[in-house]
């Protein structure tokens, strides 16, 4: 994780790395200014204004200064560079350390003056330079225990940067532990110079990591139709019950198996909604017919065909109302059928006659016979026979044009 410096840091940094010199020279001017203002009690424009040479850096001082400079300078790129190669989770032990060390660079450079000569300075040069060579020194150790540790840690980061993409709540704790423990475990492995003798821990971090992204991607994919499940009534419903308790159980399996897996696991959820939400279906129209059965149950075998007889009259198969219910639904399932065929029928002659049209249209511009090229060739053909004599009669003399 990036650490994000103090502002005064940052405004510190950005200027002494800009402007040395003036930084420093506006620092002690103001705080010259701020002490003369304090005890006569006002100070005029021109005290801040006034720009004597008096305050000019020495050469030995300026020297000075750019290499405290250039060493901060070298503590921050590498610093940067860090971060962005995850040493935090690659090499928490030395990245650790030398973080603690950047934090005391920082705080000494910001009470640095050249020559240590101000009433408010408490740093040196050859401190800070000492203290970011050791900086320096840590950071390749850390970019050493890396190549160590990245081979060991590359599943658990795997696991680690999807469990991150996944929006679902509850799981702070174990993914917090989780990560305590690969933290732990790349430390060992810094402290030992090698992964021998871990493999255990690994595999252990490497299941437990799975468990929670399975268990995670159960809770974000299972709890929208579990709840919904769990409002069916088993005893009205249960064959539609268990129809749609197996898809749920399909689901959850499908997840344990690939968790990753999003294309499968949407297509089984889309199915398991559609069971669950048939058997809430099927549940209102039982208990529709509970209420009537005992009174009219001719009535109730009357509305059922009355659907069938709106689907008979759009289709023109009156005579299957005479039928009965299964019988009918056999007659409206071979009309539909036909329908289709006759349109495929239709749509099958109306292209060849377009064939033959096109064919008798080529063969008046170009003489050829391309009845046996399907329609998207023969139409290519006649444009580009058309332009042909379009472009023949732009090149034709004018007075032969017409």
């Amino acid at each position: 994780m990036l650490t994000t410096l103090p502002v005064k840091r940052q405004l510190l940094m950005q200027c002494q790395l800009s402007k040395p010199r003036q930084f420093k020279l506006s620092l002690k001017l103001s705080g010259i200014i701020l002490a003369t203002s304090l005890f006569s009690g006002c100070a005029t424009l021109s005290e801040f204004t006034d720009n004597r040479d008096s305050f000019t850096l020495s050469a030995a001082d300026s020297e000075e200064m750019n290499a405290v400079n250039a060493a901060m300078n070298a503590v921050e790129i590498l610093y940067q560079r860090g971060n962005k190669q995850d040493l935090a989770y690659y090499a928490p032990s030395n990245f650790g350390l030398a973080l603690n060390k950047r934090e005391k660079l920082l705080s000494m450079y910001e009470n640095y003056s050249p020559s240590g000569g101000s009433w408010f300075s408490s740093s040196g040069s050859e401190d800070i330079e000492t203290e970011s060579e050791l900086f320096v020194q840590r950071m390749n150790k850390a970019f050493q225990a890396k190549l160590l540790t990245e081979p060991l840690l590359v599943v658990m980061r795997d696991h680690d940067e999807f469990i991150q993409s996944i929006d679902v709540d509850g799981f702070e704790d174990r993914v917090g532990k989780l990560r305590n423990s690969t933290t732990k475990f790349a430390a060992l492995i810094e402290s030992r110079g090698t992964g021998l003798g871990l493999e255990h821990q690994k595999v252990k971090l490497e299941r437990d990591y799975k468990s929670l992204e399975v268990d995670m991607i159960k809770r974000k994919v299972l709890r929208l139709p579990t709840s919904e499940f769990n409002s069916l009534d088993q005893e009205l419903v249960p064959e539609s019950y268990n129809k749609a308790l197996n898809a749920l159980y399909s689901l959850e399996r499908l997840v344990e198996k690939d968790p990753r897996d999003n294309t499968a696991i949407q297509r089984q959820l889309n199915n398991t909604y559609i069971q669950i939400k048939q058997a809430a279906s099927i549940a209102k129209e039982v208990v529709w017919v509970k209420s009537r059965i005992e009174t009219s149950a001719e009535r109730v075998v009357i509305n059922y065909r009355d659907h069938l007889s709106s689907l008979n009259s759009y289709l023109g198969t009156e005579e299957l109302t005479a039928l009965d219910f299964q019988s009918q639904v056999s007659g409206i399932k071979d009309a539909v059928a036909s329908k289709i065929s006759q349109k495929d029928e239709d749509k099958m002659r109306k292209d060849q006659n377009l064939r033959r049209q096109l064919a008798e249209l080529g063969r008046l511009l170009t003489g050829q016979d391309m009845s046996k090229y399907s329609i998207a060739q023969q139409i290519d053909n006649l444009i580009f026979a058309a332009r042909s004599l379009v472009d023949e009669s732009m090149d034709a003399p004018l007075a032969q044009r017409y």
